[in-house]
């Protein structure tokens, strides 16, 4: 089942979880900040982004 958000409130889901993570002093990466865009709009599943870091970090190591 999908669930229909509309763009004001995927920005506003955006700036809590960034909020968030600025009340516990911690700051998030360009990447971390576009794969939350991509999940929190329906671009990608979470699943999706972790087989994507999964992969990415498989080559580095």
């Amino acid at each position: 089942m999908s669930v229909k958000i509309t763009p004001a409130q995927h920005k506003s889901n955006l700036r809590n979880v960034y909020g968030t993570f600025a009340i516990e002093g911690m700051t998030i990466s360009k990447d971390t900040h576009s794969n939350l865009d991509r999940i929190g709009s329906g671009q990608a599943s979470y699943q999706q982004v972790v087989n994507e870091l999964r992969a990415k970090y498989a080559k580095k190591g």
